[in-house]
């Protein structure tokens, strides 16, 4: 007996070869570690050079508004946008908003202001050495908060012990004792503020006093509660263009452009 059986033709039948092995696949997953962690590596190295940047400007932004306006808070900084490090390589910086405490020009005081800046321009190597130089400011806005306790320590120092607080309808209340030909009046008056020339303009309504007056003390009486307020404090070139008051302060609107902030 034989150990294959023949064909029916006579022939042997043919061997099956084995296959040839098929070359072993590395695995994938040692490739694919090693690109997350480059991808995560860049990604960290950017952020942090990102956030460094940030920091940068931003500490030199505020310790150069801090000096320009004599306050003794450091103001706060933030530079906005998504990606920061463009902005700083083009020295030029889309909005920044700022916050300053405690300003203040001779006896009127500003308790707080805070503005919104565009088309900042700080060179690249400024923020690399942290040595400001002067610092342009295209355009900027700001709401400043005056207290009327502020504001009646001003009147006072300035030869005007008068008292303001808010009234209805967007005025404010006057009261105090002054000086009309010689006599001591005491009246309060209703008055209306505006914004004047880059000042704060108020004007009475309506004066009420228990003093007998002829016409021409009482327009005497009417000038001594008529004045202006110079907003000397305001940063960055203000001007005040709108008053709006509140029960706790007059809020007033500021703008300005093409400003250079000088250390």
């Amino acid at each position: 007996m034989t150990d294959q059986a023949e064909q029916p033709d006579g022939r042997e039948p043919s061997r099956r070869e084995d296959p040839a092995p098929l070359p072993r696949r590395r695995p994938a997953s040692g490739t694919v570690a090693l690109a997350i962690t480059v991808v995560l590596g860049t990604a960290l190295l950017l952020w942090g050079a990102d956030w460094l940047a940030r920091w940068g400007a931003q500490s030199l932004l505020a310790r150069t508004i801090q000096e320009s306006t004599g306050v003794a808070a450091r103001p706060v900084v933030q530079v906005h946008g998504t990606v920061f490090l463009t902005q700083v390589v083009r020295g030029r910086y889309d909005d920044v908003e700022v916050i300053i405490r405690g300003v203040s020009s001779g006896p009127l005081r500003i308790e707080e202001v805070h503005a919104r800046l565009s088309g900042v321009h700080v060179p690249f190597r400024d923020v690399l050495v942290q040595d400001p130089g002067p610092v342009l400011v295209e355009r900027s806005s700001a709401e400043a908060v005056l207290t009327y306790a502020d504001l009646d320590r001003y009147l006072l120092v300035t030869g005007r012990p008068l008292t303001l607080d808010a009234a209805p309808d967007g005025e404010v209340l006057i009261t105090g004792t002054v000086q009309v030909l010689g006599r001591s009046v005491s009246a309060s008056t209703r008055a209306q503020l505006s914004a004047r020339d880059g000042a704060l303009a108020v004007r009475p309504t309506g004066l009420d006093t228990d003093t007998a007056l002829d016409p021409a003390s009482r327009l005497l009486l009417g000038q001594r509660f008529t004045f202006l307020v110079p907003l000397d404090p305001l940063p960055f070139g203000h001007v005040v263009i709108a008053v709006q008051p509140r029960d706790d302060a007059l809020h007033l609107r500021t703008a300005g452009t093409d400003v250079v902030i000088r250390r």
